[in-house]
């Protein structure tokens, strides 16, 4: 039994003093004290970007209090308009009436803290980096409700100070700068205030500033967690035990502790066959690996990041496949005055475990100007390799329709005796002249030799960019007008590697078609000229691939009583040659607040296909595809939630034949390569019940496998019946994580 003494000083720090509290957060903001809070009421549309008035009113309320900043939203909602309020687990993406309040407490434009609340009470929330990056991996601690009248609705949050790290926390005020939006499910229309757009490439820096008092509120939490599970392959039982602990004594300094950290076995991947040379990236929704993790969060051109939590507990460098375990991690975060500063250290176990560390620096030089570093360093002893990476960046506002980012990039790798050193570079610059134009021109380099993956994410070396945005958006005159605004995008790409060859350049041309319905249309045209593909081959030559074109049409319905269908066709040339054609169909089914399905269809209809073999081999196939996938979510009660997913994928490639790669160019062989078709399975079954606030229970039953086989083609239906009998993974887990 825990030492009471030691528990009364926990609860300090923890609970927050309710009983004294003015506000109580049950979604009526009634209490007197609102009448002092600071008010927008001036709403305008930004999804579609027209900034014309909302179809209905929206104000908010923020007010700072010793127990944290409180939000409320006051939503004009008569009868006669429709609401859709299906209740969804937290973060998932459904139509649905919500409001959104997202938060950057430094006010520098770094980063937003995002916190949605819907109609039916279900929440989000995320973190917005380099301006229009969403990350929704990252759960806050907060409190929020909803109260719904004939009317309208009204929505109260409660984010404590002790939420997130910020810089400057003794003054007795602070300079945060704040957006609030509303979304209307049936017709998808978003209004904002200030009129901020992600859309618009800037968005953290176009909230309003505001200055309100700042209180100081400690918190200290540990999250023990303890599973069993039964694997019905190995028949096998395993138990582990571990803990997360957040510490945070004052609003400048978080640290935060895991020992012996699950990997979110409660949470499933999608299912991805990847015979590209190009690796696929994963969200993290581990709680120590996303708490704060925006601090760190740096992104470069080329979907690159610089810190990839992924790698901490991935795939283990023994060769066995398995993920590795975690004995211990630890972060720090915090600031002295206008420096903010953060560490990383994680460790994982066995003669085989790997040493990550990070530390990052950011000072603040006013409010146009910031500067930082970023250091990371994996050591890998079964590689025999450690890699350390360093990074300088730079923000800059000049004004309100510029926008300047740059970075310079630095790696020193060793393996074994060999050492190598590579560098890089870039810079973007984002012009917003007016509300319907906005620029932005991005140049890029990265050398040869230059390696951020084994902490980070690459997706390549040697790369050498040069890239030219524009888009113009323009509103309909009428109010009453069946189109609200149309947008027209045009991206132009210039690329080679670090030889000096050229890459296939690209110009993309996207026109988009919102509907005052909540309909929307997008006609997505992608030309790549010819060029060299250095990567197809993993190293053992180029390839001059031959220019190629994309066209995907999307459409995705209004909201129709209770269901919504979003659309694709996608007509492109793979291959050596030749058009493939593809379909995708996204059904939202919300027949009940409290059950919602959505159904996933993709076909992809027999077309060439090339896959890399060994060397310079490579096969050219006829290639079929399926994904399908069910998502049903049933709430029956407030705290209980039910859950089904299963997704299926599957590879058929027929009639191959054997190319290899000479001088540039891939001739065949005439060597006849056998059938093959690739069979991936997964479902979950998922029971959680949220006994307390951040505390859960968690029952889930997951099945599922993935099977490559060779020999004569297979039927859809013989492929769908072979994966209903994967078994390579078949377990229960029972899994319970609360707060002490």
């Amino acid at each position: 039994m825990p030492n009471l003494s030691i528990v009364a000083i926990a609860c300090l720090f923890a609970c927050p003093a309710l009983a004294n509290a003015a506000l109580v957060i049950d979604g009526r903001p009634d209490e007197a004290e609102w009448e002092n809070a600071h008010r927008y009421a001036d709403f305008r549309v930004v999804v579609p970007y027209t900034l014309g008035e909302p179809t209905l009113p929206t104000e908010a309320l923020l007010l700072s209090t010793p127990d944290g900043i409180a939000v409320a939203f006051i939503n004009t909602h008569p009868p006669e308009v429709p609401r859709l309020k299906p209740r969804l687990e937290r973060d998932q993406s459904r139509a649905s009436d919500h409001v959104n309040f997202i938060i950057d407490f430094d006010g520098d434009g770094r980063v937003g803290y995002g916190y949605s609340v819907l109609l039916s009470g279900s929440i989000a929330d995320y973190v917005v980096t380099n301006e229009t990056s969403f990350n929704y991996d990252w759960n806050g601690d907060w409190r929020s409700a909803v109260h719904e009248t004939d009317e309208g609705w009204t929505v109260e949050m409660l984010i404590p100070w002790s939420a997130v790290a910020m810089r400057g926390s003794d003054t007795p005020s602070r300079l945060v700068k704040v957006h609030f939006d509303r979304v209307l499910g049936t017709t998808r229309e978003r209004s904002g205030a200030p009129p901020a757009a992600a859309s618009r490439g800037r968005f953290v820096s176009d909230f309003a500033p505001l200055e309100i008092p700042q209180y100081r509120r400690a918190s200290f939490h540990v999250f023990p967690y303890l599973t069993a599970q039964q694997d019905f392959v190995d028949d096998d039982r395993d138990y582990k035990l571990g803990a997360d602990l957040f510490w945070k004594p004052s609003a400048g300094f978080q640290l935060s502790a895991a020992l012996n950290p699950d990997f979110g076995q409660v949470e499933a991947d999608e299912l991805v066959v990847n015979f590209d040379a190009i690796e696929t990236l994963f969200t993290d929704r581990r709680p120590f690996f996303t708490e704060n993790q925006g601090f760190f969060d740096l992104h470069t051109p080329d979907d690159g990041q610089l810190i990839y939590t992924r790698r901490i507990g991935g795939a283990s460098d023994d060769g066995s496949g398995r993920a590795a375990d975690i004995d211990a991690a630890l972060k720090v975060n915090g600031s002295f005055g206008s420096l903010g500063y953060g560490a990383l250290a994680a460790q994982e176990a066995d003669d085989a475990g790997r040493s990550f560390y990070a530390a990052r620096l950011l000072r603040s030089l006013g409010p146009a100007l910031s500067v930082g570093w970023l250091g990371t360093y994996a050591e890998r002893p079964a590689l025999d390799r450690d890699a350390n990476v360093q990074t300088f960046d730079l923000s800059l506002r000049p004004g309100p329709q510029w926008r300047v980012d740059a970075q310079l990039l630095a790696s020193a790798v060793k393996t074994g005796e060999v050492s190598t050193r590579g560098d890089g570079a870039w810079a973007r610059v984002k012009w917003t002249p007016t509300d319907g134009w906005q620029h932005e021109v991005e140049a890029l380099h990265f050398g040869r030799d230059l390696d951020f993956n084994d902490m980070g994410y690459q997706r390549r070396p040697g790369l050498n960019q040069l890239q030219a945005t524009t888009e113009y958006v323009h509103r309909a005159a009428a109010g009453n007008a069946r189109l609200r605004a149309t947008r027209w995008r045009a991206k132009a790409q210039a690329r080679s590697n670090d030889d000096g060859e050229a890459l296939p350049g690209v110009l993309r041309l996207t026109q988009t078609s919102d509907f005052r319905s909540g309909a929307s249309l997008q006609f997505d045209l992608t030309l790549e000229s010819a060029g060299i593909d250095d990567l197809i081959s993993r190293g053992n030559g180029d390839w001059e691939r031959p220019a190629r074109q994309r066209l995907i049409v999307t459409h995705r319905t209004p909201v129709q009583r209770h269901w919504q269908l979003r659309s694709e066709l996608h007509v492109f040339e793979a291959g050596l040659g030749g058009t493939a054609v593809g379909e995708k169909f996204m059904l939202d089914w919300f027949p009940r607040d409290d059950f919602n399905l959505q159904l996933r269809v993709e076909p992809l209809h027999p077309g060439d296909w090339l896959v890399w073999e060994r060397g310079r081999e490579f096969g050219r196939y006829r290639r079929r595809m399926h994904i399908y996938g069910v998502d049903a979510n049933w709430f029956p009660g407030r705290k209980h939630e039910f859950r089904l997913k299963a997704q299926w994928l599957a590879v058929d490639a027929r009639e191959g034949r054997g190319y290899r790669l000479e001088g540039g160019t891939l001739a065949a062989t005439g060597e006849r390569l056998p059938d093959f078709a690739v069979n991936s399975f997964g479902l979950q079954l998922r029971y959680r019940y949220e006994f307390a606030p951040r505390s859960d229970l968690y029952l889930v039953y997951s099945r599922g496998g993935t099977l490559t086989t060779e020999g004569d083609p297979q039927s859809s239906f013989d492929l769908l019946e072979e994966a209903l009998q994967l078994r390579d993974a078949d377990q229960f887990l029972a899994k319970l994580r609360f707060r002490f």
